[in-house]
């Protein structure tokens, strides 16, 4: 595959449609890899009911660079270059998901006893997510990664959360920000914490070990540790436990 940022290599015009719906959905470049993509994703990832979920678990390991036990999979869903995606055990996905590990070096690494809510989206471009274990996502969320996203163990993340690690630089003022260098610092959530409803996570941010985050609060700075924060922009609100004498 072409090593340069996706995108760029996307328009390039040299590449055909069959190249470019290999980086982008199947992400490697042989017949045999995007004939069972299509087989699986296509076919199987429509059936409904108790026999879509059987049929699923059983094929869904040979698509994906790995998956453990007691992994489900529920219909409708969308897996971008599925090599590059590892689930652990007990992972739950419901209806309609999109895990997306587009781009060269991108990959996103599930850890034991997640469950994935209803239309969510997990979102990779030339970057990497890591969740750890026993974590609950709720639909309609959308994390995304430019560089790295990174949750730990133990966190509840509210429905309609948006995680947005990456943004454009626009230092220029006569050229569109779209076209202006893409930046990323990246997303880290810390054990423990939890994330309510509708809450936006901006790029560069720190979510600190057992801490909370309000309903619709949007975050732009580092959450201490032990701490709750609310309203737009995030503040503090108190201290759920004394760290270091602070």
């Amino acid at each position: 595959m072409n090593e340069r940022p996706l995108v760029e290599s996307l328009g390039d015009e040299k590449l055909s449609p069959y190249r470019q719906y290999l980086s982008m959905f199947v992400g490697e470049e042989s017949l045999g890899a995007l004939a069972k993509y299509e087989l699986f994703i296509s076919v199987l990832g429509r059936l409904p009911g108790a026999i879509g979920y059987f049929v699923r678990g059983k094929c869904y390991p040979r698509l994906l660079g790995s998956v453990g036990r007691g992994t489900v999979f529920g219909a409708g869903g969308v897996l971008r270059c599925p090599g590059r995606i590892h689930l652990g055990r007990g992972v739950m996905i419901d209806d309609c998901v999109v895990l997306d590990a587009k781009g060269h070096g991108s990959s996103i690494v599930l850890g034991d006893q997640i469950l994935l809510g209803r239309n969510s989206i997990l979102s990779c471009n030339d970057s990497s997510m890591s969740i750890g274990n026993f974590v609950s996502i709720g639909p309609f969320c959308f994390l995304v990664s430019r560089s790295h996203l990174t949750i730990g163990s133990n966190v509840a993340i509210g429905a309609g959360t948006h995680m947005l690690g990456g943004g454009h630089a626009h230092d220029d003022p006569d050229v569109p920000v779209i076209q202006q260098a893409r930046t990323s610092k990246g997303i880290t959530v810390e054990d423990g914490a939890w994330i309510g409803i509708g809450a936006k996570i901006l790029d560069g941010v720190t979510i600190g070990k057992n801490s909370i985050v309000g309903a619709g609060a949007v975050v732009s700075k580092d959450v201490p540790p032990w701490t709750v924060v609310l309203g737009n922009p995030a503040r503090v609100v108190e201290k759920r436990k004394q760290v270091n004498g602070a």
